[in-house]
């Protein structure tokens, strides 16, 4: 998109879904692709391998969250800038902060790494996880941050790219990635072709070679230049003006993310409680559910890329009217999706698990039908968040997670989600799952309240 050219007649509705749209199909690409990364490790483990190891990579993903969440440290203000700056016709300056954001990436990599391996055992034991899968997540998360450098520069690396604009060339590493992933995890787990059998470690092998492989062609693509960055000597430079300026848009950012983490690790203890049934049942539901994240995070990414481009171009007009229909077309993106999981809640189920696994089965696929109800909370939360975030208004993000985790999700979470003993307050596992409802809808409905007052497009960055 050019918006140099303040000149230029505001473009038509039609003209701007056009926009949106040439954005957000390589996002739902690329989205779709991440979200296959995670599935195939479930589906691999869901048909091969215990429900121990299941509950495992339930576990272990959640923890790995983790590192994207310490990367927003980085990654948030640098698409931000990037976006501004590329709005402004400033490419110089973007291409500035794209090569000082890949070496804060770098750094935090090596830091995930690091101290990823170390605490990996007392993370997991320290989430009421115990015997054979506890086992089995430390294993797991332990193998995928040793790659974390790679993934630090693929995550910081797509994130500038699609500051730029440049949302293809991420979908089509992730294509790459995925295809690295499926094969190599189903191949260390069956054995193929005399290769070990190496059980759940297998998996967590092909995913970090897959995630490792990403990081090098994101690399590569940016030293080759593509969406108007290219990395050089001269751009990887140390400059403390461009980092404090990145940090200080990102730190809500990372407030958002560890308040995220802490809620999503406190939620899932207090699942784990339940049992390795209740947890790996959850697990497969969330893979269900994040179906819906990925679809409406084609319509985010959009939202957040033009609010910080057309900012930089000093229309907010366009800025405000791209946010509106991002949000109209997430909203019914959804609600398609939330009749789906509705009336298809076993279909589902049985699509990872096949019928080998019943319990699991009996005890999951009733919380789809619930957390479709959440669809218009969670369509609002992910695009108004993010083009917040583009706008360089990270602190009302991170507000609302606060606030619907700590006052919402958790004490509900509480007071429902204890073993069935027939009484209304022992709901089990869709204690949790109504405790997910209330907590996306109404943290949906305080995020709408203060995007329609206005105010964002003022940011200053």
């Amino acid at each position: 998109m050019n918006t140099e050219n303040q000149a230029n007649p505001a473009p038509t509705d039609l003209e701007l879904f056009r926009t949106i749209w040439r954005l957000a199909l390589p996002v739902l690409i690329q989205q779709a692709l991440i979200y296959l990364v995670g599935l195939s490790d479930t589906l691999i483990t869901g048909w091969y391998l215990s429900s121990d190891d299941l509950a495992a990579v339930t576990v272990a993903t959640y923890i790995s969250w983790f590192m994207g969440g310490l990367l927003a440290v980085v990654s948030a203000g640098a698409s931000a800038l990037v976006a501004r700056m590329i709005g402004a016709g400033d490419r110089d300056e973007a291409n500035r902060i794209t090569g000082v954001a890949m070496s804060l990436g770098l750094v935090a990599g090596f830091f995930i790494q690091f101290f990823g391996i170390i605490l990996a055992r007392s993370i997991v034991l320290g989430m009421n996880m115990s015997g054979d899968s506890a086992e089995a997540a430390i294993t797991y998360f332990q193998i995928i941050v040793a790659v974390g450098p790679l993934i630090a520069i693929r995550i910081v690396g797509m994130s500038c790219l699609a500051g730029a604009g440049d949302t293809r060339t991420g979908s089509m590493v992730m294509g790459v990635v995925n295809l690295i992933n499926v094969i190599l995890s189903w191949a260390l787990v069956v054995g193929f072709m005399g290769l070990p059998k190496w059980g759940i470690a297998g998996v967590a092998a092909g995913t970090a070679i897959g995630e490792g492989v990403g990081g090098i062609l994101i690399l590569m693509a940016l030293i080759k230049g593509r969406g108007g960055l290219r990395l050089k000597r001269s751009t990887i430079k140390p400059c403390w003006e461009r980092t404090r300026r990145i940090v200080r848009i990102s730190l809500p950012t990372v407030g958002e993310t560890a308040t995220g983490i802490t809620g999503q690790l406190w939620f899932l203890s207090l699942i784990n409680r339940l049992g390795a049934v209740s947890t790996a049942a959850h697990g497969v539901a969330i893979k269900c559910e994040s179906i819906a994240y990925l679809m409406v995070g084609g319509f985010a990414a959009p939202a957040g890329i033009l609010a910080g481009q057309y900012l930089g171009a000093n229309r907010p007009e366009l800025a405000k009217r791209a946010a509106n229909m991002c949000l109209l077309l997430g909203n019914v993106l959804l609600a398609f999706m939330g009749v789906t999981m509705f009336f298809l809640d076993e279909e589902m189920f049985q699509l990872f698990l096949g019928s080998g696994k019943p319990e699991l089965i009996a005890t999951g696929a009733p919380m789809l039908p619930v957390v479709a109800f959440a669809m218009p909370g969670l369509a609002t939360i992910n695009v108004l968040a993010t083009t917040f975030r583009g706008a360089g208004e990270t602190r009302t993000p991170w507000y609302n997670a606060t606030i619907g985790f700590f006052l919402f999700r958790i004490p509900v979470t509480y007071i429902l989600a204890r073993p069935e003993d027939g009484s209304f307050w022992a709901m089990g596992l869709k204690g949790a799952w109504v405790a997910m409802l209330v907590d996306l809808n109404l943290r949906g409905l305080l995020l709408a309240i203060k995007y329609f007052k206005g105010g964002w497009t003022n940011t200053k960055i």
